[in-house]
């Protein structure tokens, strides 16, 4: 996915911002199958990745066009 606005760039940080939450909420989470755990983490971390990536090829494009 390529961020095209401001406004996407906004609501991915906010998505960015609960996926790092359930992320943590997740990792102290105890009692659960560990290897469930091990798989949930992973794919939390994936997204948090990418979400990550796509905000900053945005602040770069939007950078650059500015300069």
């Amino acid at each position: 996915m390529t961020l095209e606005n401001r406004r996407q760039c906004e609501n991915t940080r906010v998505k960015l911002a609960m996926m790092e939450e359930l992320y943590e909420r997740k990792r102290q989470e105890t009692g659960t199958d560990a290897h469930v755990q091990e798989l949930t983490l992973f794919s939390l971390k994936k997204r948090i990745k990418q979400f990550r990536e796509e905000i900053a090829r945005f602040e770069s494009r939007v950078g650059s066009v500015t300069n």
